[in-house]
């Protein structure tokens, strides 16, 4: 789609949008959540904060937002709106590479702590790219707790073609 807006589509070009037609949306809120984001796999996770905004909850919501590079760190204005707005939201961010001048260096999963996993009692949701959302599977495994709930999406980058049906949700059966 970003191929066709950027090289084909001219100004005034009708478009017709349907959606959102994933599986890789915001349940109703039962139990603590653990938000995961790599990259752009940010933008769904700022839509479901809106809407929790609008409608609170009862429980903590922590999101760990990890990017490669510190020029990549986008949207933290509105992380940091969303915790003035949302009581219980907290969020952490942290930059991969080495060079990095970010004070949280490493990847998402190295800044979970054990009360964001909640003994267990938490629904997970992880957007980012492939290598991501693999990684943070293995490790769920290897943590001595299953989550409630664990929901993921990964994408591909722009100009890839992704596979019909490569966003996935699935309960967690580490």
């Amino acid at each position: 789609m970003s191929t066709y807006l950027r090289e084909k589509a001219v100004p005034g070009t009708p478009v017709e949008f349907i959606g959102p037609a994933g599986s890789f949306y915001l349940r109703e809120i039962k139990r603590p959540l653990l938000l995961l984001a790599g990259g752009t796999g940010l933008a769904p996770f700022l839509s479901m904060l809106g809407k929790i905004a609008e409608t609170g909850s009862a429980y903590p919501i922590h999101l760990v937002y990890g990017v490669t590079n510190d020029v990549d760190l986008v949207g933290v204005e509105r992380l940091e709106e969303f915790a003035t707005r949302i009581p219980g939201f907290t969020f952490s961010t942290c930059v991969a590479a080495r060079d990095s001048a970010h004070p949280r260096k490493g990847y998402v999963i190295a800044h979970v702590e054990s009360g964001h996993l909640n003994g267990g009692d938490v629904d997970i949701y992880l957007c980012g790219p492939p290598p991501m959302v693999d990684a943070v599977r293995v490790w769920l495994g290897e943590q001595s707790m299953t989550p409630a709930n664990f929901y993921y999406e990964k994408f591909s980058p722009s100009g890839v073609v992704a596979t019909i049906g490569e966003a996935q949700s699935a309960r967690c059966a580490a």
